[in-house]
């Protein structure tokens, strides 16, 4: 049932907030108000907001660099030349070396990295006066996608080894299949792009999560101007997808179009009761929606992995409705509403799922961006990183509870987990993860051009935090780490033993003017130019 420790905070539906309090005079308030915290979790001894050009982290832990933008990966060249490791790294997932045999190695894997969007100005060196060369353009679709890194600890140290799986993914290639409805619209897609949070799934398969594609032809001051050259132009339809993607290299690589098309954050899965999968989704846009995919089949563990992999072909995709608590089914046999409206297959129906959900009354919230299920109870932790169109500057973590602890069903209840703001010491939650200790890690994503300033200052460069979902620090955040400057920090990921938190920072000086005035130098130092990471922070002790 659902905790019954008072709020101060209720949920009014789309982005609006009431304060259920007499006003008193603004003199007689101490700003922010107090807020009794719990004690923090013994591992670590919370860090305060900082605006350093660093990754800082709590007295005791190490951090170790294993990736950054451009370095060589020493995979097979092809017509593009040697591959890089591409830009501006996101969700991050690793697989034990063994996985395929049902190991845990924590010492020696694959690490699977998202790359969600370039920066002009440092991939392809544009400035935005002219119309972009087809090379730049090349250069830009080179460094989105995703990577396949070996990675192994020796002597204490984790380090990139070559390995035969190494490889990159980006807009220009691999081809991708198809699966599920829209397979009859759309066979195939080239690439993948806008890769921005994901999931793992039980046959260790990654699901990459395509987010916001429609920024990549505009030629406008936002858009990515790919349409500046004729044949660099992307067919849209081919992306916000969930792309799945084999890092062991078995299985082919293919679009799961039964999970829908949209600005896609991540996807989180758990079993339901008769044992189908449950796929939870964000649409990340503000007055957007959350998704469910219930699979039509069952999970069978023992399964052939390209057996197990079938679940996400065929199933129900869902809305919710959070004023009724309700799973609205997308599908077109079961609702005369989307015929009505002119859905002529199911395909049609997963390509435009904004479309579909609006039409069945969906409850469009603020900015879903990552969920995940929490590892003991099952429930859902959505992060709402804001929605500045209704006055939401901080966001807030719902917790969404299945009625009946019945995945599959399509009714449900939720709260308000924890609100941002100068009270909590978060701001704008996105990225999130569970540890096996039931901690909920919690990335801050204040977008670069407000960090440090106006409502923001208080939280300095954006963090990473720790919030316990039980026991007396329920609902209360501690700060882990500190970001560079203008970065943001993703996909945090546990190795399997938990002793390695794989950590990603995004973006640092996002905001540089030119290559002349930079605002960051991580991590290089000295007048290097900023470049993402992928980092390995130890020294974790339970």
């Amino acid at each position: 049932m659902l905790p019954t420790r008072r709020r101060f905070l209720h949920y009014l539906g789309i982005g609006t907030y009431a304060l259920l309090s007499n006003p008193v005079k603004a003199s007689h308030v101490a700003f922010p108000l107090s807020r009794r915290k719990g004690a923090p979790p013994a591992f670590f001894h919370p860090i305060k907001p900082n605006r350093a050009d660093d990754l800082l982290v709590p007295e005791g832990y190490s951090k170790q660099i294993i990736c950054a933008w451009g370095d060589p990966l020493g995979s097979k060249h092809n017509v593009y030349g040697p591959e890089k490791f591409g830009f501006n790294n996101d969700f991050l997932a690793y697989f034990p070396s063994d996985a395929l045999t049902g190991g845990k190695n924590s010492n020696e894997g694959l690490l699977w990295v998202n790359h969600e969007y370039p920066n002009p100005l440092f991939v392809s060196h544009y400035a935005g006066k002219v119309p972009k060369s087809e090379r730049q353009i090349v250069a830009e679709k080179l460094s989105v996608g995703g990577s396949v890194l070996h990675v192994r600890r020796e002597g204490g140290k984790w380090m990139r080894v070559a390995g035969e799986h190494t490889r990159r993914f980006t807009a220009l290639y691999p081809e991708f299949e198809v699966s599920g409805p829209a397979s009859g619209l759309l066979p195939t897609a080239t690439g993948t792009l806008a890769n921005c949070s994901g999931g793992r799934t039980p046959w260790n398969t990654v699901l990459s999560c395509e987010e916001n594609f429609q920024d990549y032809n505009p030629q406008t001051r936002e858009g990515y101007c790919w349409a500046d050259v004729e044949q660099q132009k992307i067919d849209e339809n081919q992306y916000g997808w969930v792309a799945e993607i084999d890092p062991f290299g078995e299985l082919p690589p293919r679009k799961l179009s039964a999970l829908g098309r949209f600005a896609h954050e991540n996807a989180a899965w758990r079993l339901g009761p008769s044992g189908r999968l449950v796929v939870y989704m964000g649409d990340d846009a503000a007055d957007q929606y959350f998704y469910k995919f219930v699979s039509a089949a069952k999970y069978d563990p023992s399964a052939p992995r390209a057996e197990q992999r079938k679940l996400l072909e065929q199933g129900t995709l869902y809305a919710a409705d959070f004023r009724r608590g309700k799973w609205l089914p997308l599908d077109l046999k079961r609702s005369k509403a989307l015929r009505s409206a002119g859905f002529k297959s199911q395909g049609d129906v997963v390509l435009r799922a904004r479309d579909a959900s609006k039409v069945l009354g969906a409850t469009p919230i603020d900015r879903p961006e990552d969920c995940e299920v929490h590892p003991a109870d099952g429930t859902v932790y959505i992060a709402l990183t804001n929605n500045e169109k209704h006055g939401n500057l901080y966001g807030q973590l719902v917790r969404l509870v299945e009625d009946n602890d019945n995945a599959e069903g399509e009714s449900f209840r939720f709260e308000i987990f924890l609100a941002g703001g100068p009270q909590s010491g978060l701001a704008c939650p996105d990225n999130l993860a569970f540890d096996h200790q039931c901690n909920l890690w919690v990335a801050a994503d204040i977008t670069s051009r407000r960090l440090n300033k106006e409502a923001y200052k208080p939280f300095g460069n954006n963090g990473l935090y720790v919030v316990p979902t039980t026991g007396d620090s329920a609902g209360d955040a501690f700060q882990f780490a500190s970001g560079p400057v203008e970065c943001e920090l993703t996909g945090p990921w546990f190795n399997e033993n938990y002793d390695t938190l794989f950590l990603a920072v995004q973006h640092p000086g996002e905001e540089s003017p030119n290559l002349d005035q930079l605002t960051s130098h991580w991590p290089r130092g000295a007048a290097e130019i900023p470049r993402p990471a992928v980092v390995a922070n130890t020294g974790f002790r339970w």
